[in-house]
């Protein structure tokens, strides 16, 4: 069985020996690929949204008003969040649900049953 590094190998023979340019040539080719290597090690990461900005200024067809779309997103984004943890439950809400079940007559194991939940959507109506 052949490793990679093997294969990847023969590969690169294979297609040197079909390559025909001359010394200058290959010399520039490495020099150029030597280039993109080191630009690409300084390029510092970017933040992962940078670019959302580009991408609406371009639809918007004005850079200003991507601040305000931006910002816009954002606020709407905000709302929801409010909404979400408005709608979730409290911790005095759970303790009042929780006292409510230990201190009813009903034994807990009734919660339990699938039957009786059944029989609770049954008496509601």
């Amino acid at each position: 069985m052949m490793n990679e590094s093997k294969f990847g190998y023969q590969i690169k023979q294979q297609l040197d020996q079909a390559l025909d340019l001359g010394p200058a040539a290959l010399n520039r080719l490495k020099a150029a690929r030597e280039q993109a290597l080191a630009r690409q090690r300084l390029t510092e990461p970017a933040f992962a949204l940078a670019w959302a900005d580009g991408v609406v200024g371009r639809l918007s067809g004005n850079p200003a008003s991507a601040g305000i779309a931006l910002a816009g997103a954002a606020l709407i984004l905000a709302l929801v969040g409010i909404q979400y943890w408005q709608r979730s439950p409290t911790v005095e809400e759970i303790e009042e649900i929780d006292a409510a079940l230990l201190t009813s007559d009903l034994p807990i194991n009734a919660y339990l049953d699938k039957s009786f939940d059944t029989w609770l959507k049954r008496s509601q109506h």
